[in-house]
């Protein structure tokens, strides 16, 4: 019997045990996230867990306008979606045409083709083109090292009170390697450095499945 002063480690059972009481994934994610690897597409990387720790929230923050930077094939996005206010809409940006196609085709299964917007080709340069600042609700996903880039477009285009979520926080628990050469790493680090260090926002991470980085703007 586990006593006050043991720490829990996070596991392969407690996410399955996450998943059975607060998750509910329907045949669409469900196909999206085992779907059979194609020929230069990236696996899935988002849990079912986690997308549900998305919604809840772009929920809790009562999120009509939201940006996604790495749409992959959609399953973050449907998530996102679904926890949009009334009205709400979701503009994602994805580089690949292949994800994109796929993506299209997975958002009018889950019936969500409505709420989202998906942009193809570098959100570096497209981002600048959004028109519909501030935002309450920013999720990056993408290449990392473009989070400190990503991070900083979404501080000045998210409203006071807005959340800037990021993925892969532990970078598939690489995040410890202090001398590490690696680029993605390296880039991961800094990136938590950088946000830690910010006057703008105040942050932590979630850390659930890969770990989720969750920032709320507050000046």
């Amino acid at each position: 019997m586990s006593t006050v002063n043991e720490a829990i480690e996070y596991n392969d059972q407690l996410s399955q045990y996450i998943r059975n009481l607060f998750v509910e994934e329907d045949q669409t994610l469900q196909q999206i996230r085992e779907r059979k690897p194609q020929e230069n597409l990236p696996p899935h990387d988002v849990n079912p867990e986690e997308g549900r720790f998305l919604q809840l929230l772009v929920r809790a923050c009562d999120a009509k306008r939201a940006v996604e930077f790495g749409t992959l094939v959609g399953y973050s996005s449907i998530w996102i979606a679904r926890g949009l206010a009334p009205e709400g809409k979701l503009f994602t940006f994805e580089k690949e045409q292949l994800c994109v196609d796929i993506a299209k085709e997975n958002f009018v299964k889950a019936n969500v083709a409505s709420l989202i917007e998906i942009i193809c080709g570098d959100a570096h340069t497209l981002a600048e083109n959004l028109t519909q600042a501030p935002f309450d609700f920013v999720f990056i996903d993408a290449e990392k090292s473009g989070y400190i880039s990503y991070f900083d477009w979404a501080v000045e285009h998210t409203r006071l009170g807005g959340l800037i979520v990021a993925h892969n926080a532990f970078l598939h628990r690489t995040i410890l390697e202090a001398d590490t050469t690696d680029e993605g790493v390296k880039a991961m680090q800094m990136f938590h450095k950088h946000v830690a260090t910010s006057k703008r926002v105040m942050a932590s991470v979630f850390p659930a499945g890969d770990g989720t980085l969750v920032a709320v703007k507050t000046a």
